[in-house]
């Protein structure tokens, strides 16, 4: 009688675990994606898509978008000619891009270190808090990642041929398209292979040919990164906030991440080992991996202290996270089973602990979408609707107020606004701090319908809370809690002592 074959689970789980990772991926990635509405620097990246043509675009980019990167915007206004302007839809090409760069850390950690890392280094993105994050919001972070991961990706597989040298230039280019940092990780990437030029390129002088076609591809847009100061400012942060950079794309604190860096480094130590070739190119994808994770953030960081103090939002060294996660990886395969599932299991509590209030709250952002919708519902409601901000001085809420709200509705800034007299009231005129608030806005003025008397004060909120005290009276109106919704809450003026 012939024996049944015994059923190979090994390669049976390998075979599948990649496409469970990319399915949870596009589940996290991908869940109630429309439910939010837009906030401030989406806002900008939908006007930009949803601009007549990319002449408009362009043109609309110097006035409304500080980083003046054009690439993703011109790419998001084909994806919305497709598939529509909704949230759900302007979001959706980040998801893809994240899911993308999924399978890509996949591939880096494959053949860096091994199968067991590929898997591991996707398992740790997909559930990267901040990778999350950013792949479920309009802008071009996710596809900064992504494209990114596609340079160390090309680079780290080597570059002796054709094919993948004009991928690498196209990468190059596509970086410094995406966002001034993407400038950041060019150098990076043409620091690291020149460390390596013959293993990568096979001679110096095709790196520096590479590169310098990069270069001329680039050079005619490096202006307009150059002619204007950053809009938004962080103020100069002590050396704890650097060394914490990658806190964030697994969780934990200080300690948890000291912990994952001697795994990591005791994944670098085992794959020297393990080689036989002692030769340069073993250290390459380790020196690359470090270069990668630590070059960005120190150079943001010294230009934060020597010019324009800019280092500190998560979203601007989001684009190191894979390399983290990968020498991570590399040091979780590499753990005998009874330490490596355990651990695992407790990254990703710590991960998931963190997404839980960073990605799926309601209250991450103001539902202005919402307020909008009641105030069409009831065409005599339009008004004047004043915006309150968490940062007074930087009060960009107006902007998304002023993408949802009804036409209707003159919105302002609440900063000073002055009284509010019987005559403006009635919908007559607005006090002259209003005027002027109205005349800086972005779009084109807009009054309240004659006859209303309806003023709002609406104020971002959390846990129901206002995030400012809300003044009890403007002039001759005081407040009083009428309606709220997710991370937005509003008042209505009653005239009256």
């Amino acid at each position: 009688m012939t024996p049944r074959p015994q059923l190979e689970l090994r390669p049976l789980v390998l075979s599948s675990a990649l496409p469970a990772i990319l399915l949870l991926a596009t589940a996290l990635n991908g869940f109630e994606l429309g439910r939010l509405s837009l906030w401030y620097d989406e806002v900008v990246t939908m006007r930009l898509a949803r601009a007549d043509g990319p002449a408009e675009l362009l043109r609309l980019l110097g006035e409304i978008d500080a980083t003046r990167a054009p690439l993703h915007p011109l790419l998001l206004q084909q994806w919305l000619n497709l598939f529509g302007s909704s949230e759900l839809a302007g979001r959706s090409f980040s998801a893809l891009c994240g899911v993308a760069t999924v399978f890509l850390v996949y591939r880096i950690g494959r053949d860096s270190f091994g199968i067991a890392t590929g898997l591991w280094s996707a398992w740790l993105v997909t559930l990267s808090p901040l990778l999350v994050y950013y792949s479920r919001e309009a802008r071009m972070y996710a596809w900064l990642v992504l494209v990114t991961s596609a340079a160390w990706s090309l680079l780290l597989g080597r570059l002796k041929s054709l094919p993948p040298r004009l991928g690498y230039i196209a990468s190059l280019v596509a970086l410094a398209y995406s966002h001034p940092l993407g400038l950041i990780m060019m150098a990076t990437l043409a620091l690291a292979s020149g460390l390596f030029a013959a293993e990568i390129f096979g001679a110096r002088s095709r790196w520096l040919m590479v590169h310098a076609i990069a270069g001329l591809l680039i050079l005619p847009w490096i202006g307009h990164y150059l002619d204007h100061a950053p809009e938004h400012l962080s103020g100069q942060l002590p050396v704890k906030f650097l060394l914490g950079t990658p806190i964030g794309f697994i969780g934990g604190n200080f300690l948890t991440l000291a912990g994952f860096l001697i795994l990591a480094g005791y994944g670098v130590m085992r794959h020297f080992r393990d080689r036989s070739d002692k030769s340069a190119g073993s250290i390459l994808t380790p020196a690359c991996l470090l270069i990668w994770l630590t070059v960005p953030p120190v150079v943001l960081f010294l230009y934060s202290r020597l010019s324009h103090p800019i280092f500190g939002p998560a979203r601007y060294t989001l684009f190191v996270a894979p390399a983290y996660l990968i020498l991570v990886a590399s040091g979780l395969s590499r753990l005998p089973a009874w330490g490596r599932y355990p651990l695992a299991i407790a990254m990703a509590g710590l991960s998931i602990a963190m997404m839980g209030p960073m990605v799926f709250d309601p209250e991450i952002k103001s539902d202005w979408r919402a307020f909008g919708a009641s105030l069409a519902r009831d065409a005599s409601l339009s008004g004047t609707v004043i915006v309150m901000s968490a940062d007074p001085a930087h009060n960009v809420e107006v902007e998304t107020a002023r993408y949802y709200l009804p036409t209707g509705c003159a919105i302002i800034a609440f900063e000073n606004p002055g009284n509010i007299g019987p005559e403006e009231a009635s919908g007559g005129r607005l006090p002259p701090v209003f005027d002027a608030e109205i005349r800086q806005g972005a779009d084109a003025p807009r009054s309240p319908r004659r006859g209303s008397a309806t003023i709002f004060l609406a104020v971002g909120s959390r846990g129901g809370r206002p995030v400012r005290p809300v003044p009890e009276r403007l002039g001759p109106f005081r407040f009083m809690a009428d309606r709220s919704f997710p991370g937005l809450t509003v008042f209505r003026g009653v005239r009256g002592p």
